[in-house]
């Protein structure tokens, strides 16, 4: 009897256990505007891949949660920041959130000035935020739209080369693209980087910092540097997919797949572009074109401490001739990106090892041979880096670091009429220390020493000082920067097509550069405004010119002038008006002259802007966006010296059509539990603007879906 009762105690308590484990609890509670205190309807609250939305009245009611530990997040589809809460789930429990409306990601954390993690609001270096969310609401189906539709100035010129990009006055060979923080090698000769083996869906974030970086990121960072970082996956398990269709029969095909477990984080996708091209009359023209491409993140966590990294990308893109075309080969171009990092921190040190490969490939086609692929040229750019950031107090931060670049060029005809290598190497070490003199008043110094195998020594030193008193924020920097030729510059020599000589300059010198700015901005509530001034003076400026010849080709040859000098400034402003409308606009001026001539700089565009207003609202408690954007752009500036066959210089001014291309797009995602459906609308260039040197069809009409599980 005794052990009957013994057997049957443990019985009942087992069954408390297991039904104590088992029992499921209710969280509920109201989300409210933090400013005006009103409930907000449509917002998610997350938990894992699981989820609820806030009804008419901002309520939400979250069931059939575990006990324990257990973490929820707010996500709204607006201007709006997300909140997160911790709790310790023992009961049915009452939670309110009280999220308030941005104007900027001010507590968005970017890495790019610094190589360091700080806020945006609290970086000395003046750096440009664009959000995923941003690029979503805008119905940007490129990288290189995201770029149009948030960087002033910024100009595409097609040509023999592709698409070379400018942004204020200096083209593709002064700015420096990374991805997640590593180079992209140049894929022309004017150092043109076809920015859609990026897929936009992929993209977290880009961060833009204007001006001379060479003491942190070396040759070619001396406009600008532009950094877009990759997504990561942030739940145990995602995927998705995307199809868009446009005019042309143009398309995009997209799907991830993503997982976060305790130590491995993986993420994967896959994409393809196609179009059949266009050829507007007293209008733009574009090829067909057929693009794939793959990415794929690896991230294992060997301890609390250490971690180890693995990305590779694989990119295509093939151009094809225009029926009756006389052509009988085209165009095939193939990319490969594979890289690792070792990332360990002890005490106040934190140390990354990485190297990344950068291959780019670029083939004939050969029509009348089943297609055989025939290789013309390929190029290269190895990177290895070490890296430490020593935290030596919460006022004093120093980043340090070694780091070996390699690049080479292989052709069978660019380099000469035999196929031919060149090689340029650079070593370097460079460190920035990063000083909170008191509140609000940081100074940032840093120096770069490079040993360039042609060029020999360079120093980059650099100074910046950030102080903040209130609302205000007041940013002042000097830097020097260096560009070493690119080994097209040096030692192009080829005929194109029996119609002119291309002659690169083996004597070119280095440019180098002096970039000083001064910046201000205000925020207060919903309203942000900022201005930022620039002077940047490069001497030795490489240049491309052309000479007449009579009885041979005419030539293109490269010759360093006196100097050139770029100067500015940018306004922006942001503002959310009636909780409901986000308005954000911005306007650049850049006067960009030749000093050996007096000229702008070609293709210069001395007045632009970008200016966009979004609705943010709810249908049936759940969000939608409605977006007008425009870009608007003065003339661009055709300015060039030309040498005729008795050596007299010819000086020619020509200039395009100011322009301004205007867009409306609308984005509605549907949430049902662990899935997203969303649907986007856009018409492009509304007004149907069209001019040869623009690359645009005109008005174009654009139909999306995109879903997502988590």
């Amino acid at each position: 009897m005794q052990k009957l009762m013994i057997i049957l105690t443990l019985t009942i308590l087992s069954f408390n256990v297991l039904k104590a484990q088992n029992e499921k609890l209710t969280i509920s509670g109201t989300v409210y505007n933090e400013i005006t205190n009103k409930p907000l309807a449509g917002v998610y609250i997350t938990n894992g891949s699981r989820g609820c939305q806030t009804d008419r009245k901002g309520v939400f009611v979250f069931k059939n949660l575990p006990k324990g530990k257990i973490t929820l997040y707010t996500m709204y589809y607006s201007t709006f920041s997300s909140d997160s809460i911790e709790l310790n789930l023992e009961k049915d429990t009452v939670v309110n959130f009280k999220i308030k409306e941005i104007s900027q990601r001010l507590d968005e954390v970017v890495i790019t000035g610094t190589r360091t993690k700080k806020r945006l609001s609290e970086t000395p270096i003046l750096t440009n935020l664009v959000h995923a969310n941003e690029i979503k609401k805008a119905g940007s189906v490129s990288t290189l739209e995201t770029l149009q539709d948030n960087i002033p100035g910024i100009v595409v010129s097609p040509n023999a080369m592709g698409n070379n990009m400018r942004i204020k006055g200096l083209n593709s060979r002064y700015i420096l693209f990374l991805v997640d923080g590593e180079r992209m090698v140049s894929e022309g000769a004017g150092g043109n980087i076809n920015l859609n083996q990026i897929d936009v869906d992929n993209i977290k974030k880009i961060e833009i910092v204007d001006g001379a970086s060479s003491a942190l990121y070396g040759s070619n960072a001396v406009g600008a540097v532009i950094n877009i970082i990759t997504k990561e996956p942030v739940h145990k398990f995602q995927a998705g997919a995307h199809l868009t269709f446009q005019k042309y029969n143009t398309w995009t095909r997209k799907i991830n797949v993503g997982t976060k477990l305790n130590k491995l984080q993986a993420y994967a996708s896959v994409f393809n572009n196609s179009s059949d091209g266009y050829d507007i009359k007293d209008g733009a023209y574009a090829a067909k074109y057929n693009n794939w491409g793959s990415n794929l993140k690896l991230k294992y966590k060997l301890n609390k401490k250490t971690d180890f990294n693995i990305t590779g990308r694989y990119f295509t893109h093939e151009t094809f001739n225009p029926e009756n075309s006389i052509d009988v080969m085209h165009s095939l171009n193939e990319k490969y990106t594979i890289g690792g990092a070792l990332n360990s921190s002890f005490g106040k040190h934190s140390i990354k090892a990485s190297v990344n490969y950068d291959l780019f490939y670029d083939f004939s086609v050969l029509e009348m041979k089943n297609d055989e692929k025939e290789e013309k040229s390929h190029a290269s750019y190895t990177s290895t880096r070490l890296l430490d950031n020593y935290k030596i107090s919460d006022d004093f931060e120093l980043v340090s670091g070694l780091e070996y670049n390699h690049e080479e060029y292989f052709s069978k005809k660019i380099l000469g009429s035999k196929p031919k290598t060149e090689i340029l190497d650079d070593y370097n070490i460079f460190t920035q220390g990063t000083y909170k003199v008191f509140k609000g008043f940081d100074i940032v110094g840093g120096l770069r020493y490079t040993y360039n195998n042609k060029y020999k020594s360079a120093f980059s030193p650099k100074l910046s000082l950030m102080y903040k008193i209130k609302e205000w924020t007041f940013r002042g920097g000097v830097g020097s920067a260096f560009r070493a030729p690119s080994i097209k510059e040096l030692f192009y020599n080829f005929s194109h097509n029996g119609a002119f000589q291309v002659l690169g300059n083996a004597d070119l010198k280095a440019e180098k550069g002096m970039y000083y700015s001064l910046s201000s901005e205000f925020t207060k509530g919903p309203f942000n405004a900022s201005i930022s001034a620039y002077y940047n003076k490069i001497s030795d400026k490489i240049t491309q010119y052309y000479v007449v010849k009579k009885n041979a080709l005419d030539e293109y040859r490269y010759k360093n002038v006196s100097s050139a000098t770029l100067k500015g400034f940018n306004i922006n402003l942001s503002y959310i008006l009636l909780h409901q409308f986000i308005i954000k606009g911005n306007y650049s001026y850049c006067d960009a002259i030749d000093n050996s001539t007096g000229l702008q700089l070609s293709s210069n565009v001395k007045h632009s802007g970008t200016i966009s207003t979004t609705w943010n609202s709810t249908i049936a408690n759940s969000p939608f966006s409605l977006q007008m954007s425009g870009r608007i752009h003065s003339a661009k500036l055709y300015q060039s010296s030309e040498i005729d066959s008795s050596g007299k210089e010819i000086i020619t001014k020509d200039e395009s059509k100011p322009y301004s291309i205007w867009k409306l797009a609308f984005s509605k995602p549907i949430r049902i539990q662990k899935h997203t459906i969303e649907l986007s609308l856009k018409c492009d260039n509304i007004f149907n603007f069209k001019e040869e040197s623009f690359v645009n069809p005109g008005r174009q009409f654009l139909v999306g879906i995109r879903y997502n599980f988590k």
